[in-house]
């Protein structure tokens, strides 16, 4: 690399994408006109050579950019990138993907969040000027369980892929106030169908409380906690869709935080290679003691 350019090499995420894209993603929040300034000056060149922003790339091109340009963008000072992160409990890891078992109260976007963790701790190991790791899925703050983030473009299209074909089943457990009287909940949320399939796993009369395992069908936000809230059965704790219940296990966890947590991932079909049949998060402690402390069954040996 010389005193004036930064050198980098178009891998096999960046390969086939248009320069401009390519070169702004990594620039931050430079001007697509700062941009194609830079590139008819000669700013930026990719094997020796001028190219227009439609050129589209090839994995090996080697792309040199001036450093002039890398003080114009908006990008994060490194000032800022310090703060401390903790390395997130991994369940599985590939060349494409990792799971993390999150923990309730965890962001997964933004400062001090698990995109940050991953980013940190678990970097793609072939460096992309465009790709980024991420999350594939949501879980809400407090919700707790299985999260998957790409570690490629390979990873990140293939999941996504299956996630929306339906070939991965999504379980989670949950503490419901009273009985689900339904096997599944099947309603629209924001005018969108939602499925949600339900098995009662426990139930204990005394404290009118259900331990529930939830197949979601669909994916929408809140779901779970929106779809029980509508079928009268609120989430433990969760103020923010009705939970009315005075006993808040509030030895276990602070008081308005729900019990729900993604328990198990199901691959239907093999689309990537090194995937197992299932990934399994084991319950949190404090979920653990609550359901102990109510419930009689032995999730040991849970079948979905």
């Amino acid at each position: 690399m010389s005193k004036e350019n930064k050198i980098f090499y178009i891998g096999e995420d960046d390969s086939g994408r248009r320069l401009d894209r390519v070169v702004r993603k990594f620039l931050g929040k430079m001007p697509l006109s700062g941009v194609y300034s830079a590139m008819r000056r000669g700013k930026i060149r990719v094997n020796g050579k001028k190219e227009n922003g439609a050129y589209m790339t090839q994995k090996g091109d080697e792309i040199s950019m001036d450093f002039s340009l890398f003080a114009l963008t908006d990008s994060v000072s490194e000032e800022k990138k310090k703060y401390s992160v903790s390395k997130p409990d991994v369940l599985l890891k590939t060349n494409d993907l990792i799971f993390i078992n999150k923990k309730s109260g965890e962001l997964v976007h933004g400062e001090k969040s698990l995109c940050e963790a991953v980013a940190k701790y678990f970097p793609p190991k072939e460096q992309s000027l465009s790709f980024k790791t991420g999350a594939l899925h949501r879980l809400d703050k407090d919700t707790s369980g299985i999260l998957a983030f790409s570690q490629s473009l390979r990873g990140a299209q293939g999941f996504s892929k299956a996630l929306q074909e339906g070939k991965i089943g999504k379980f989670y457990i949950g503490i419901t106030e009273g009985k689900p009287s339904l096997k599944e909940f099947k309603s629209k949320i924001n005018g969108k169908e939602c499925l949600c399939l339900i098995k009662i796993l426990d139930f204990s009369k005394e404290e009118n409380l259900s331990l529930v395992l939830f197949n979601l069908i669909t994916g929408r936000k809140h779901q779970i906690r929106i779809q029980c809230s509508q079928f009268g059965t609120p989430l433990l704790n969760d103020k923010k869709y009705g939970s009315k219940q005075k006993k808040l296990f509030s030895e276990y966890v602070s008081p308005n935080k729900y019990f729900l947590h993604a328990y198990k991932l199901i691959f239907k079909e093999k689309f990537l290679d090194e995937l197992p049949k299932e990934i399994t998060a084991p319950l949190p402690e404090n979920f653990k003691r609550a359901v102990n402390s109510v419930f009689k069954i032995d999730l040991t040996n849970l079948k979905t």
